[in-house]
């Protein structure tokens, strides 16, 4: 059985997870540590527990249990002091609590939920995310870089502080996995604050197997400097080094040309293929653009993409070039 392990957090990792746990596979999920906006950034910030959202996202993703229990971690109250907040973020800081030890409140949060596969954050510690811009100025917290937009400059670098340890337990996921996924998720703000913590990219280094990125459907707004999925691919791997990816999964299917036009309006762009001509990394074009409108949640103060992967015609896109791989090798 192959060992696969997800790395970044939000909801492009429960896509994956998502659709790969209907696969014969055993599945790791290795979850940033750096989020501080909506539910999670208040209870981070009034109770000083570890960020809960992302971790919580990929526990419901695995979860085992009845459709019911499911909803009730995604649950979002709309109305009186709890407005905006997720049911699972409280449970897992109440948790916490009772515990006295983040990882201890997750391993619990596991067999409540009856988890196939491990949910691991990167680090036992929070910590913040910086983004530099190449004018000087340096905007601090996720929520605050997620926010940059194109009428400001573009970022330069990103770093974490306080400078945290990867959790031993992240770092032997990534060791031992047979394939690494990155992605899809927000460059800045869901993949890179797990490449920032300290010993991540070395393990990552320190292995042969595939290291497949899911490139995004679209660019956020002043994030990078062109919507070239090259420009993507280059960001990343600056922060992988000495590692690099070896599999680029790209989705080659368009939505509506309305959708385009909606995000086009917000200074989003979707990401074009440029990488022919390459022979590494290892390209594999697929549809696997999601016909499924998300709903809106209620009480959800944060603002959502609108068009998203398919959970499982990316899980099949996976398993593909998983294979392909094989065939190579063998």
């Amino acid at each position: 059985m192959s060992h696969i392990v997800c790395l970044g957090g939000g909801t492009g990792t429960f896509t994956v997870l998502s659709g790969l746990k209907k696969h014969d596979l055993k599945l790791s999920a290795v979850v940033s540590i750096a989020d501080n906006g909506g539910s999670t950034g208040i209870l981070r910030d009034e109770l000083g527990v570890l960020p809960p959202g992302d971790i919580r996202q990929c526990l419901v993703a695995l979860s085992g249990e009845d459709q019911l229990m499911r909803k009730l971690f995604m649950y979002r109250f709309h109305e009186g002091m709890l407005s905006g907040h997720n049911f699972g973020n409280i449970f897992l800081s109440a948790l916490e609590k009772v515990t006295g030890d983040p990882l201890s409140a997750i391993d619990a949060a596991h067999k409540i939920l009856d988890v196939n596969g491990q949910i691991i954050p990167v680090s036992a510690v929070a910590a913040n995310l910086f983004a530099e811009l190449s004018d000087g100025v340096v905007l601090e917290g996720e929520k605050v870089v997620d926010k940059h937009d194109s009428d400001h400059s573009p970022i330069a670098r990103c770093f974490l502080s306080p400078a945290v340890q990867a959790n031993p337990r992240a770092l032997d996921a990534i060791r031992e996995a047979d394939v690494l996924i990155l992605g899809p998720g927000d460059l800045f703000t869901s993949l890179i604050p797990v490449l920032l913590v300290e010993g991540v990219k070395e393990a990552i280094a320190e292995r042969k197997g595939q290291t497949i990125l899911v490139l995004n459907l679209v660019t956020r707004s002043g994030q990078v400097s062109s919507p070239l999925a090259s420009n993507f691919l280059e960001t990343i791997n600056q922060y992988l080094e000495p590692g690099s990816i070896t599999d680029v999964i790209m989705n080659i299917r368009k939505p509506h040309p309305d959708m385009i036009q909606d995000y086009s309006n917000a200074g989003d762009m979707f990401i074009e293929d440029d990488l022919n001509g390459t022979s590494m990394p290892v390209i594999h074009r697929v549809d696997c653009l999601s016909d499924k409108q998300p709903e809106n949640v209620v009480g959800d103060k944060l603002k959502r993409s609108l068009i998203r992967h398919d959970s499982e015609k990316l899980a099949q896109a996976i398993i593909n070039a998983c294979k392909a791989q094989n065939r190579t090798e063998q």
